[in-house]
């Protein structure tokens, strides 16, 4: 019962955090994902959701616990980079799915993963469990983030054209 009771900010935050990614960016085809050419070591797009559903989840325990135990200018930056990292999450969709740019996603896929390399340590100095917590989005994003540079090199973008089309 204490766990459930401790995990009721982190869902709600989490709960939160996609649905406002979802309004930002609900694909208006549903089909315009499996007409991209994927990476031969994509995971199925099925994966998506629980993997970044999971990772969200962490993010929230790490957020939510930096904000409470770590203090001075590490404090800041925790939650000066838990904000980037939301408003990256949430702008995704519509980078990737209403402006169907494979380029930004990737570009937002690998901020994401810049931002949460730079929190890791800063976490573990103060709080190894916040740390911890956040350790299924780098891993998410060690995988999401080659994915979606091949994606971008893969297929024309409507902004960007096919000038970055290598294969």
């Amino acid at each position: 019962m204490n766990v459930l009771r401790s995990m009721g900010k982190p869902l709600a935050l989490t709960v939160g955090l996609m649905a406002a990614g979802a309004a930002a960016g609900r694909p208006e085809d549903p089909e315009y994902y499996r007409s991209l050419r994927q990476a031969p070591y994509a995971p199925p797009a099925a994966a998506f959701g629980p993997a970044w559903a999971i990772a969200k989840l962490g993010w929230s325990v790490a957020t939510i616990r930096a904000a409470r135990s770590v203090e001075g200018p590490d404090r800041k930056r925790l939650l000066a980079l838990a904000a980037v990292d939301a408003a990256v999450y949430v702008s995704f969709s519509y980078a990737y799915f209403r402006r169907r740019s494979p380029v930004l996603a990737a570009a937002w896929t690998a901020t994401d993963a810049v931002v949460t390399a730079a929190s890791l340590p800063l976490l573990a100095r103060h709080d190894k469990a916040a740390a911890a917590a956040l350790l299924p989005q780098a891993a998410w994003l060690s995988l999401a983030t080659p994915v979606s540079v091949y994606q971008a090199q893969a297929n024309p973008d409507p902004i960007f054209g096919d000038r970055l089309v290598t294969r």
